[in-house]
């Protein structure tokens, strides 16, 4: 009887203790559980918040891939799939990588296609840019053909002009000389209408006059109109001519 009452105190006695432990132990476990499903449960929000952001992209890439490759098509038909699940995979350690690695990519497709583009606007611009710049030049060119064309024909009749105000100079024609390498004496000189001080209206040039005729009228009223006899011989205006001799006359018989 005692040495069972020796035993039942023992296995009471560790069975208190040992019971005390295992709750202490489970109640440690399952504050430690809690707290590592908290942090995974706040890890695995951020991942999957992050593969819905990524999740359009990553179904665009799939699309675009399968247009480009139609072939392919049975072949790449189970990425739809992911694409279209991506927010709620089941393995978010696998789907995470390959979800960053098409977006990165698809991102560096679109930065390239950008920036191609921006060239092409650029390269369309410098285009235009020198097409406008040839027409310019082009066109600065055939002025420049056509001032010397005009300057080698204003040499040439300077040219001309100065022979011949040389030769009415030799003639005793003109007395002033101009200078007709000076623009200005080759230009009539401009006509004032307001009359003003210093200005003169230049004065009508004068009739035409017959130099014989202008002789004829300078010996007076007292001339005939007929012709004189000379000294001479002459058949006509000489003294022994005969007949009418007047200039009429002298004309038809000439």
């Amino acid at each position: 009887m005692a040495d069972e009452g020796a035993a039942s105190n023992v296995a009471e006695t560790f069975s208190a203790d040992y019971v005390a432990q295992l709750k202490a132990e489970l109640e440690s476990k399952t504050q430690a559980e809690a707290a590592l499903k908290s942090k995974f449960a706040s890890y695995e929000t951020k991942q999957r918040a992050q593969l819905a952001e990524m999740q359009p992209v990553v179904q665009e890439w799939i699309k675009e891939g399968l247009e480009s490759g139609p072939e392919f098509k049975a072949d790449m038909e189970s990425m739809v799939g992911f694409g279209d699940s991506l927010s709620n995979a089941s393995n978010i350690d696998s789907a995470m990588p390959l979800a960053r690695m098409i977006s990165c990519h698809s991102a560096k497709i679109k930065r390239e296609r950008q920036e191609f583009s921006v060239s092409s606007q650029a390269s369309e611009q410098l285009g235009k840019a020198n097409k406008e710049l040839d027409e310019l030049k082009a066109d600065r060119d055939s002025k420049a053909s056509r001032i010397a064309e005009l300057e080698g024909l204003v040499a040439e009749r300077t040219g001309t002009a100065e022979k011949l105000q040389a030769e009415l100079a030799k003639a005793g024609l003109v007395k002033e000389k101009f200078d007709f390498s000076n623009a200005t004496s080759r230009e009539a000189a401009p006509v004032s209408s307001s009359g003003g001080a210093g200005m003169s209206s230049p004065k009508p040039a004068a009739p035409f006059m017959d130099p014989l005729l202008s002789f004829v009228q300078k010996t007076g009223p007292a001339f005939s109109g007929r012709i004189g006899q000379s000294a001479t011989g002459h058949h006509l205006l000489g003294a022994s001519g005969a007949g009418e001799v007047g200039i009429e006359a002298a004309i038809r018989m000439a």
